[in-house]
């Protein structure tokens, strides 16, 4: 029987020992008094000590110093005065003039001039609180943090002293006078170890390159790189820049903008629609693509252009801004319409150039050559330079076809409309004669080394041979096919842009 009670007691004993251990490990560490200059004790409803000069107390890794203090010890509790000075660690210490700590919960509430440092991390307020268990802090009536060239406000915020994770809520502002930039926003995050800081809401940004607006995304106050989403909006100059995600290393100047690409030029009323655009500030070069579009509101008027790829460079030191087309070149204009291979628009001297397989579109008339450069004027068509293989057709009344062919042709234009041409070096015509607009009389054809065409209304209304030509007139009885074309004559009228080809479903 004994023997059986001691077996029983044997096996009790281990269940009692770590009852016995797990009540100990829920038991409150006690905050220990480690010195005091002098000692006051009071008995009453609630009894505490009062303590002066020098007074210590520590609770695990955590010192706690202050000028006097009362300790209410059968609650646990501390209540700090006069240059308090809590120690956690060897990296975190936080100053105040008085201090109210649990010891039970292991929160602390830090009031007057209070001073939190981590590190390189320095937390200024009125009001802490600062939970160890956590090891969170927080304030809800401002802050001014100082973090590794960085200053930060805010209204309301918290930091996790483990992740060393700031998050702002409510008038959050960032300043780095070292590298220029100042940041609003609503709510924010702020890693002290990448200085990532990451936000939502309403957000502002200013460098020296220009101010970003977004509602969400990130900027990393170490590299400079920054991440905009929610259709951030880029300020620069006379340039806003808009899309659904903006990428940009402001170090190296190079941006990235996604996902239904707004670019406005103010100074030129430019405006560049696409899909997808990159750009290298340092030299001030863009690409756009995804069906990309340009349009310039010159006066009532609209100049449309559309391509594969627009490359923009605006190279202020070196003077040089440029339009650059690539691919499927279409322009539109109500007065004038044009096809193109590639295309370059240089906005210092307003010229528009047409590369391979040029053909415009006036009125009735057409024009073609190896290239064409269009001179601009107040935003008005001037001249028009046609280079090798010139050809103009020029379509009457009757849906007949003037046309002129050269080696050289200048077109002069009034007011957006065609009113002169002159072609120089193996000058060909083909007129055909008209009695009142109405009945054909005869076809004139004639070779010279230049010629003058005037026009009137869009139409041909006069030729003139500066040399004499090699002319024939041909009733129109002894017509032949060949003799009402030139060759090389190409009506390409299916060709011809129209205001919905061009700008499709973009505007």
């Amino acid at each position: 029987m004994i023997r059986y009670m001691f077996r029983r007691i044997l096996h009790i004993i281990p269940v009692f020992l770590l009852f016995i251990s797990a009540f100990a490990q829920n038991q409150p560490e006690k905050i220990e008094l480690v010195q005091a200059g002098t000692l006051m004790g009071r008995e009453g409803k609630e009894a505490y000590v009062k303590l002066k000069d020098n007074v210590v107390f520590k609770q695990g890794e955590m010192f706690l110093y202050c000028d006097s203090a009362f300790q209410y010890a059968s609650r646990n509790y501390i209540e700090a005065f006069g240059r308090v000075r809590l120690i956690q660690g060897d990296t975190l210490s936080l100053t105040c003039k008085k201090l109210e700590y649990d010891g039970n919960t292991k929160k602390a509430k830090a009031i007057g001039d209070v001073i939190l440092i981590d590190k390189q991390t320095i937390l200024k307020t009125s009001l802490l609180n600062y939970d160890r268990v956590s090891k969170t802090v927080s304030y809800a009536s401002g802050a001014d943090i100082s973090d590794k060239g960085n200053n930060l406000t805010s209204t309301i915020g918290a930091y996790n002293t483990s992740s060393k994770i700031f998050t702002f809520k409510k008038n959050v502002h960032i300043t780095n006078p070292g590298q220029g930039f100042i940041l609003d926003a609503d709510t924010l995050q702020y890693s002290s170890n990448s200085r990532l800081a990451t936000f939502r809401g309403e957000t502002k940004i200013t460098t020296k390159d220009g101010v970003v607006t977004s509602k969400e995304g990130s900027y990393n106050t170490a590299t400079a790189v920054m991440y905009f989403g929610g259709r951030a909006q880029v300020h620069s100059g006379d340039n806003t820049i808009s899309g659904h995600k903006i990428d940009y290393d402001e170090k190296t100047k190079l941006g990235v903008v996604t996902g239904d690409v707004k670019i406005i030029n103010k100074k030129d009323s430019i405006t560049v629609l696409g899909q997808h655009a990159k750009y290298r500030g340092k030299d001030g070069y863009s690409i756009v693509s995804g069906n990309p579009l340009m349009y310039q509101v010159s006066g009532i008027d609209t100049l449309f252009l559309k391509a594969d790829t627009l490359v923009s460079i605006d190279d202020t030191a070196k003077k040089v801004k440029l339009l650059k087309a690539y691919y499927h070149v279409q322009l539109y204009r109500k007065d004038l319409q044009a096809t193109c291979d590639s295309l370059v628009y240089n906005f210092y001297d307003s010229t528009i150039y047409l590369f391979r397989n040029p053909v415009l579109w006036n009125g009735e008339n057409q024009l073609v050559a190896d290239s064409i450069w269009m001179v601009q004027k107040n935003g008005k068509m001037d001249a028009m330079h046609m280079h090798v293989n010139a050809f103009v057709i020029s379509k009457d009344t009757l849906a007949n076809f003037n046309q002129i062919k050269g080696r050289q042709i200048t077109a002069y234009f009034n007011n957006n409309h065609l009113n002169k041409i002159m072609v120089e070096g193996n000058a060909e015509s083909i007129y055909h004669a008209l009695e009142g607009g109405k009945k054909l009389i005869g076809v004139n054809k004639a070779e010279a080394g230049s010629i003058v065409v005037l026009f009137k209304d869009d139409k041909l209304a006069s030729i003139t041979y500066l040399t004499k030509p090699d002319a024939s007139f041909i009733p129109p009885q002894q017509l032949k096919p060949e003799d009402v074309k030139l060759k090389g004559f190409k009506w390409k009228a299916k060709d011809r842009p129209t205001r919905q080809s061009v700008i499709g479903t973009n505007l």
